[in-house]
């Protein structure tokens, strides 16, 4: 069942395919409880409305949709745990063509989005983009030093004077060989 959020995702490509290389430009925004995206929990949260600046270009044969999409994030840095969010810009390019056609076009390309009835819903394959491309763990910064593993401070903010040895008991075997030189 389509939204008011959700039909504004929507393309006449009947509409479009009548004259190749006419245009449509959507730009919108859209809440990640209506795309119908739900993050496992632990992971980052998708923390405001999805922004979707697409246009679709009709070709002879089908419909090429191309644009960003904006995901605003929050969550915590993997290594200090501070909180922190951003925007992750992607690239969104899929080309739709009519089901009818499908003989003819899938022995062509197979990265084709082929689509039942008059209308290219892009609901689907932007929330495929925004599941697949919202960050599951980042860092505040590259040089981010993280929490002490003894004492807990967090070493971006207070200097840590604790020995931590990573150590791997596999090779703790060679620990006991001697070489003669």
């Amino acid at each position: 069942m389509s939204s008011p959020q959700t039909r504004a995702l929507r393309i006449n490509m009947v509409e479009l395919l009548r004259h190749p290389g006419s245009e449509r430009t959507i730009e919108h925004e859209i809440s990640a409880e209506d795309l119908g995206c739900q993050l496992a929990p632990g992971q980052f949260e998708i923390s405001g409305d999805v922004v979707v600046g697409v246009t679709a270009v009709a070709a002879t044969d089908d419909v090429a949709v191309s644009g960003l999409v904006a995901i605003p994030w929050s969550g915590e840095c993997r290594r200090c745990l501070k909180a922190i969010s951003g925007v992750h810009n992607v690239d969104f390019d899929e080309r739709f063509a009519p089901a009818r056609d499908r003989d003819r076009l899938s022995s062509v390309d197979g990265d084709l989005l082929l689509v039942e009835g008059d209308q290219i819903d892009l609901v689907e394959p932007i929330r495929e983009t925004v599941m697949i491309e919202t960050p599951t763990s980042v860092l505040c910064s590259d040089d981010c030093k993280g929490i002490c593993d003894v004492c807990g401070v967090d070493r971006n903010e207070v200097p840590c004077e604790c020995v931590v040895v990573v150590r791997d008991d596999r090779w703790a075997a060679l620990d006991d060989l001697h070489l003669d030189d």
